[in-house]
């Protein structure tokens, strides 16, 4: 009953900070794994196998999650997988879905660090690299490659111009929905 209640505090502390929208932070969080574990000199929390942590339209999964807490606030946010993966939707509508060997989230600043095997798809472009970092605030990325590994340079996919439904207006935009390949 105890281990259940410091789950329980620990996912408030979650939720009020972690990756969501200001809609999804109102949502009931669900985290489901194979073990939990929690140390409370430390203030460390750990998830592992087949960890999946879902709160409204954010889904992150991955073999391995800490928390880490500083001040009785979530500091840090460490997933670890092959790859791990995590989703949501953005405020515009459009749709984020980050994936890489380890995902590092750090609430305070609103940054995803992606490291190793990093991919970054938004609104249906797709950024590749070694390492990406993404500003959740600003909706901004910076993407590095790296001589030492299979992704020496990152790349770069835009999708085609699609025509609108409406061809009276005779304009055309970038299709939101779809994720390159």
């Amino acid at each position: 009953m105890i281990l259940f209640r410091v789950l329980f505090v620990s996912l408030l502390f979650v939720s009020s900070s972690c990756f969501s929208l200001s809609d999804d932070q109102g949502q009931t969080i669900t985290i489901e794994s194979d073990i939990a574990e929690r140390n409370e000199k430390t203030g460390l929390t750990q998830y592992s196998g087949n960890v999946i942590i879902q709160q409204g339209t954010l889904i992150i999964d991955a073999n391995k999650v800490e928390v880490f807490y500083k001040d009785k606030r979530v500091s840090r946010i460490l997933c670890d997988g092959n790859p791990a993966s995590y989703q949501q939707k953005t405020k515009t509508g459009g749709q984020v879905i980050a994936r890489a060997r380890i995902i590092e989230y750090l609430p305070q600043d609103k940054i995803i660090n992606l490291k190793t095997d990093a991919s970054l798809s938004r609104n249906g472009t797709l950024i590749k690299g070694d390492s990406i970092n993404y500003d959740v605030a600003n909706e901004t990325w910076r993407a590095k490659g790296d001589n030492q590994s299979t992704q020496k340079r990152i790349q770069l996919v835009i999708p085609p111009l699609q025509k609108t439904e409406d061809s009276s207006a005779n304009t055309n935009s970038y299709n939101d929905l779809s994720v390159p390949q």
